[in-house]
């Protein structure tokens, strides 16, 4: 694969030249096809590595909100308690 198609691709994936690229890996003879396989699996176990992080802020992000919440609840039914609410 030439590297206009990968610089292609990776400007922006979702665009309509995705179908170009497979096109252009379609085209490739199986020696092409091998030399490219450990760098493309090199950036699938990359984008794996950074998706499980992304997960786990995420994760964090949302144990951060529901204890904001339960905090807020607890602060205002507090508050109603001293106000005789």
């Amino acid at each position: 694969m030439n590297e206009a198609a990968d610089e292609r691709f990776l400007k922006d994936p979702g665009s309509n030249e995705s179908g170009a690229y497979l096109d252009d890996i379609d085209a490739m003879s199986l020696e092409e096809l091998e030399e490219q396989l450990p760098e493309a699996q090199d950036a699938l176990d990359a984008i794996e590595s950074k998706l499980e992080e992304l997960m786990g802020l995420r994760d964090a992000a949302l144990v951060c909100a529901a204890a904001m919440s339960a905090r807020l609840a607890a602060l205002k039914q507090a508050d109603n308690r001293e106000r005789g609410e």
